[in-house]
């Protein structure tokens, strides 16, 4: 019985931590870590896409993302929306770089349905040197 009560209890546990843990994706050059959206609702066509690079030991270009998602992703250079895309966006080598609202950071553009909260999208991100990485976009989990 004892073993009964521990084990559900250990899976409620790992449930209820799981969504909190940070997804990493490791090439050389950095750890890309945690790329998140929030949940948008129907008829929002634009979101953002925030995230680290971790442990930047060689600088970097990002030249672009696709998604299933969206029609286009577009490299942000900071918060201003009205501004022009970015071109691409540059990744100084040192400890770790942050893509966020108010700084540089990804935006879905022509979203084909609203992301849904705790849930995950395809996403590849295309580097000039650490080439295309793929990772999962999660959405609410930050």
């Amino acid at each position: 019985m004892f073993n009964r009560i521990f084990a559900v209890s250990m899976l409620s546990l790992a449930c209820s931590v799981a969504p909190a843990l940070a997804h990493e994706y490791y090439t050389p050059g950095f750890t890309f870590v945690h790329p998140w959206a929030e949940a948008t609702a129907a008829g929002q066509l634009d979101a953002p896409v925030y995230f680290e690079l971790d442990n930047v030991t060689r600088s970097d270009t990002v030249l672009g993302a696709a998604t299933p998602a969206a029609d286009r992703v577009e490299l942000r250079s900071g918060s201003d929306q009205k501004a022009a895309a970015a071109v691409q966006l540059s990744v100084p080598a040192g400890d770790s770089v942050s893509f966020s609202a108010d700084k540089a950071h990804l935006m879905l553009r022509g979203l084909k349905a609203p992301l849904q909260w705790g849930r995950s999208y395809s996403m590849m991100v295309d580097f000039e040197k650490a080439g295309k990485v793929l990772v999962m976009i999660s959405v609410g989990a930050h």
